[in-house]
């Protein structure tokens, strides 16, 4: 077209009213439509005579190349469907004022006027932009008009609706205007659109093609902004369209008065499919609100300003490629756009940060558009790195955090000055006073962090007689830091760190136990490197810690790491997850950035190696009363123990608790300890039995269980656990500690010095129970003598009440003594006095005692014991098995 502005826009045979149908048992002889195409005015819009499918445009009009520069990258990005929305709504409004205003000169004009509401049908096919004018655009409409009665639900609305098609057959209209108003933004007028003539078969299952040249003038610019912004934001739940014609209709002969048709379409919702197609019924029902098209940076390239070498800018290339799901073709020109970040807080004004401009844009129907956007960043506006007013963090912190940790951040584009000035007027008005957000997700830091290391470390426990929270109370660290930090291929300028400061999370086999405080920043290199495995620059960066504290936050974990230290073998691989902050000089300038995520691992060999497990052996000896209430129990014991490390000290105080199945029952107690590598003998500790404080209802139970345990001779093991009161001094490291526990066996009982070898290990062989030793029964008087094996060596102990029975094979009784006064048992050896024995004469039982007459007889025992300890008394249960049993007259 702008090769020869003389030419007709339309052919005399193009202008005259055609029938544009063609019927459905002709379909396969309609040739295609041409293709529309923008290079010259002398191509006629229209077809001529000899295609069956006419097509009707507007009068003879200049068209330009500048009118591909109507639609913008705000159409691609923000509303897709707002240009269509017009002349689709206008198209569709038209076809059925057409039919609406024929029908009513029927018999039955209410059926036909449902009829014409329920059949219409109007699909588009290609959307494009034909023209620019100073006010509006010019868009060529191509698509199908149909009736299809299948879609009327009533059978009388069907028939007559038919009927009446089918003798009226054709119908006309003349050039139309519809204006299209939004009725709940105080009708604001979103739009015109001007429509040529049209001629339309409307008989059922005849398909019209149509091919229309309609101009759209933009509407109220402020209330168009207000919708886009409700949308954009989310606000817009519901949308109602209200579009209004004069509309002049011709059938035949007969020639109609301009009717007023009046319609609305309501739009819900927030997706939409793709457009597809129109019904009148579409325009009394409601259709989604279309979305915001889907969007991928295919490509982005970071460098410094290649024309200006002397200039510190630096200069960014995006290509971004944007979801078109619709029939619509346009060509955007050359634009402008101005990007901005958000401020402080959402009332602060945007901060610009560069001016952008776009190349052409080549729109296909239903293809991804590819948009090109260069720019250049001049510099960093101060409010952008300053802090915000009540926080740590810049805004340019709080945006390089969520990118790096792969949230969404958005950035903000606004339209700006137009590199040509061939785009009209109303479009730079338009795009300026809209604002779009687009979201962006960043990387993970995972993938920029090659590598996280640390190299010569140095892991101190701290000292336990350091003064509470001081820097001596806690562990310490200290290594060579590396960090291979990957960058994005993209980034092509300089990027140097001079100093660095971290906050570290150390973690132990996924839990976190610490902090590593590196509050004071500390020095730092950065070199760039190039790596043949790698396409991406590559960054190390090196720094160093000496002596940094370690702030304990989970004392269980962090005793799994002391014990797995001391007692372990392998090295104890440590977890690091720290956030950085790090000291940038750029191009752009020199700013700090703060929460840099990293993360990496140590490893820390054992001082001791393999040597130190299982080598404590510690072994209780010997103990004795000191005190009782009637709770508690005050003993001193006599325990020795190895110590496998090559290290001494000197220990003024530490308590542990002991534990019986998980719970606590005792306090020992250690006063004045020297500990020396190697066998510890004699090493004297306090103990204080008072399972009801300890343990509570439970330890009261726990405690009888272990006394039970203990005295029926069986395999009986206790721990001694540290908790936060072991070093009052470091109440923080004692309960770090209280992870740790050392189990041992309580020795079976004897008489004191039985063993007779000294080696202390109460040696066992004959397996047989040491708390009652043997027994002699009298059949004659019925009673028994037992001879009892006290396990104290100082303390006499008082049975107050014996409920017992003897078995015989393990489950045949032979007898019960139910026995209520006291009686002591004193240290060593004794003998019970004659207790009475209830003897069941009717069992298998005592078929074996008298068959064991004069002789022994081995049985079993199971009793309910009261016991008194000077103060304190309790009840345990005795469970004997193999006890030899004399049996006389």
């Amino acid at each position: 077209m702008a090769d020869d502005s003389t030419a007709p826009l339309l052919s005399r045979a193009s202008t005259s009213s055609r029938d544009t149908s063609y019927s459905h048992k002709h379909h396969h002889q309609r040739p295609d439509s041409p293709s529309f195409q923008l290079s010259s005015e002398s191509t006629p819009l229209l077809r001529h005579e000899g295609s069956n499918g006419v097509s009707y445009g507007t009068d003879n009009r200049r068209r330009s190349s500048a009118s591909s520069t109507t639609h913008s990258i705000e159409d691609q990005t923000k509303h897709p469907r707002s240009r269509q929305w017009p002349i689709v709504i206008a198209v569709t409004f038209l076809l059925a004022a057409v039919l609406l205003t024929l029908m009513f000169g029927f018999a039955a004009p209410a059926a036909v006027k449902q009829y014409a509401q329920e059949a219409v049908v109007f699909k588009p096919h290609r959307i494009a932009l034909d023209s620019a004018t100073s006010e509006g655009v010019s868009i060529r409409v191509q698509g199908d008009f149909s009736l299809d009665g299948s879609r009327v639900k009533h059978p009388f609305v069907r028939s007559t609706g038919r009927i009446a098609t089918w003798i009226a057959k054709e119908v006309e209209t003349g050039e139309t205007q519809v204006n299209v108003y939004l009725p709940e933004y105080d009708n604001v007028l979103l739009g015109r659109a001007f429509l040529p003539a049209v001629k339309i078969n409307i008989r059922e299952g005849h398909s019209n093609i149509i091919d229309i040249v309609a101009n759209l003038q933009s509407g109220d610019v402020a209330g168009i902004r207000q919708v886009a912004d409700d949308w954009m934001n989310g606000r817009l739940a519901q949308l109602r369209v209200q579009g209004t014609a004069d509309v002049t209709i011709r059938s035949g002969i007969l020639k109609f008065d301009s009717q007023a048709i009046t319609a609305d379409l309501a739009f819900t919702g927030n997706l939409c499919p793709a457009l597809s197609e129109y019904s009148i019924t579409d325009l009394k029902t409601e259709q989604d609100i279309p979305h915001l098209p889907s969007f991928s940076i295919d490509k982005l390239n970071v460098h410094e300003n290649p024309w200006n070498p002397q200039d510190p800018g630096i200069s960014v290339e995006v290509a971004v490629s944007i979801s078109n799901d619709y029939a619509l073709s346009v060509v955007i020109p050359p634009l402008g756009f101005d990007i901005l970040l958000p401020n402080c807080i959402p009332t602060d004004p945007h901060i610009l940060v560069a001016n952008v401009t776009t190349e052409t844009v080549n729109v296909e129907p239903a293809l991804p558009a590819v948009v090109d956007v260069s720019g250049i960043v001049r510099r960093l506006p101060s409010e952008l790195t300053r802090v915000c007013p009540g926080k740590k963090d810049s805004p340019l912190d709080l945006i390089i955090s969520a990118y790096l940790r792969k949230h969404k951040t958005v950035i903000y584009v606004r339209g700006g000055d137009p590199p040509s000035s061939s785009t009209p007027t109303w479009m730079v008005d338009l795009l300026k006073s809209v604002t779009i957000p687009v979201p962006v997700t960043g990387h993970d830091f995972g993938q920029l962090i090659k590598n996280f290391s640390m190299t010569d470390v140095h892991f101190s426990l701290p000292d336990p007689f350091a003064e509470p929270n001081s820097p001596e109370a806690q562990p310490k660290v200290s290594a060579m830091v590396k960090v291979m930090v990957e960058l994005p291929e993209e980034m092509n300028f300089d990027v140097d760190i001079p100093h660095v400061r971290a906050n570290v999370d150390i973690y132990y086999e996924g839990d976190q136990f610490g902090i590593l405080d590196l509050s004071e920043w500390q020095p730092s290199n950065a070199t760039r490197i190039d790596d043949p495995d790698s396409t991406r620059p590559l960054l190390l960066v090196t720094f160093e810690i000496k002596d940094g504290p370690i702030q304990v936050t989970d004392s269980n974990v962090f005793s799994d790491v002391v014990q797995s230290i001391l007692f372990g073998s392998d090295p104890v691989e440590l977890d690091l997850q720290a956030l950085v902050d790090g000291e940038l000089a750029t191009t752009l300038g020199q700013f700090i950035i703060h929460d840099i995520p990293a993360q990496g691992t140590i490893d820390v060999k054992p001082p001791f190696g393999s040597s130190i497990g299982g080598l404590i052996k510690p072994r209780l000896e010997s103990f004795e009363i000191l005190h009782t209430t009637p709770s508690t129990i005050s003993l001193q014991a006599t325990v020795n123990f190895t110590n496998p490390t090559p290290y001494s000290a000197s220990i003024p105080y530490i308590d542990c608790l002991m534990l019986f199945n998980g719970t606590a029952l005792a306090h020992v107690t250690g006063r004045a300890l020297s500990v020396v590598p190697g066998d510890n003998i004699g090493v004297v500790f306090e103990a204080l039995w008072s399972p009801l404080a300890a343990g509570g209802d439970i330890g009261i139970i726990a405690g009888r269980e272990l006394l039970s345990s203990y005295i029926s001779g069986f395999n009986t093991t206790v721990t001694l656990q540290a908790h936060e009161g072991s070093l009052p001094g470091l109440p923080d490291i004692g309960k770090a500690l209280s992870g740790i526990s050392v189990e041992f066996m309580v020795p079976k009982m004897g008489a004191p010095g039985d063993d007779g070898d000294g080696d202390g290990d109460d040696d066992d062989d004959d397996g047989s129970p040491h708390f009652i030793k043997d027994a002699t029964l009298h059949l004659w008087s019925s009673t028994a003598v037992f001879t009892l094996i006290s396990p104290l060596n100082h303390s006499t102990l008082y049975i107050d009440k014996l409920d017992a029975i003897a078995l015989y094979n393990h489950t045949e009784p032979i007898g019960r003594i139910d026995y209520d006064l006291p009686f002591a048992v004193p240290p060593g050896e004794s003998e019970t006095p004659k207790l009475p024995v209830t003897l069941d004469f009717g069992g298998v039982g005592y078929d074996a005692v008298r068959r064991a007459l004069g002789g022994t007889l081995l049985m079993d025992a199971k009793a309910k014991v009261g016991i008194t300890l000077g103060e304190y008394s309790t009840t345990v249960f005795y469970q004997g098995k193999g006890i030899g049993a004399k049996i006389q007259i």
